[in-house]
């Protein structure tokens, strides 16, 4: 389906054997089941000081991977409509030396659950968050093996985009004090549609008018991103669109802390998909 590996990133880390990607992905499922198991009886850890190191240095390396996308693809002159793997030399080999910082961070990500579990935050470990966290892992490895440069480069550049600003909201609201300047988490969910829609498009683009990129990869991708636009769509409609709606016709349920109109156990975008609210 697609083709032969890409000779460029071969020796490049983790990328010659599926084996590492795939036994992490397991170790970070089984993290989840043993964790939640471990925390039950324990009190809820804080990790402030953690969380905002954290934070920092998932915008830092989301505006580096930004930056760098955003000149390795002018420097090789990419099409915007529809660019292949090769004809841009040395800048595709800028391109997947990004993309391969990309691949790692979604590794990095698997902590935003980790710490979930730490701090008991179990109603936030949905399905959502983690099919998009352990499929994300999993499918940048075979980006990376195969298509590692040209069409490549878009989604990964509106993410990291994305990313700066909902890790930088994930960074501040670790401080009560900053709580009443978080207004904007509406507009992260609403810019995270904007971003798959975006991305969809710019694949399809490929397909109308091809250049040589795989179409089974294109596919493949726009199905992918078919997938979280449903269950993403699913998360808006019941966290911005409902709850609203029932707040102004009955009390909020007893025990629930109501706040700007959404109970305290809404989910926040984060990841390409669902992230956290810090305490």
């Amino acid at each position: 389906m697609f083709g032969p590996r890409d000779s460029r990133v071969r020796g490049w880390f983790m990328l010659d054997s599926y084996l590492p990607t795939f036994f992490l992905t397991v170790i970070y499922l089984l993290s989840i089941w043993l964790g939640n198991k471990y925390m039950k009886n324990r009190p809820a850890l804080s990790l402030r000081g953690i969380l905002t190191s954290y934070n920092l240095g998932i915008t830092l390396l989301s505006l580096y991977m930004l930056v760098e996308l955003v000149l390795s693809s002018w420097e090789g002159g990419y099409n915007l409509q529809c660019q292949d793997l090769a004809s841009a030399g040395e800048a595709d080999i800028r391109v997947a030396k990004v993309l391969w910082w990309y691949y790692f961070s979604k590794l990095i990500e698997f902590l935003d659950t980790i710490f979930f579990v730490l701090r008991k935050k179990t109603s936030q470990i949905t399905f959502l968050h983690v099919y998009h966290h352990a499929s994300m892992f999993n499918i940048w490895w075979c980006v990376l093996n195969w298509i590692p440069c040209g069409q490549s480069f878009f989604g990964p550049t509106l993410n990291s985009f994305i990313h700066i600003l909902m890790y930088s909201y994930y960074g501040l609201s670790v401080f009560p004090s900053m709580h009443k300047y978080l207004w904007w988490k509406k507009y992260l969910t609403q810019a995270q549609l904007v971003q798959f829609v975006l991305t969809i498009t710019h694949t399809m683009s490929a397909v109308v008018k091809p250049c040589g990129f795989p179409f089974g990869c294109l596919i493949f991708q726009s199905s992918y991103m078919l997938t979280l636009v449903i269950l993403f769509l699913n998360f808006y409609v019941q966290t911005y669109r409902k709850k609203p709606v029932k707040k102004d016709m009955e009390d909020p349920p007893a025990g629930k802390e109501v706040k700007n109109g959404f109970s305290k156990a809404y989910l926040t975008a984060a990841n390409g998909v669902i992230g956290k609210k810090a305490q």
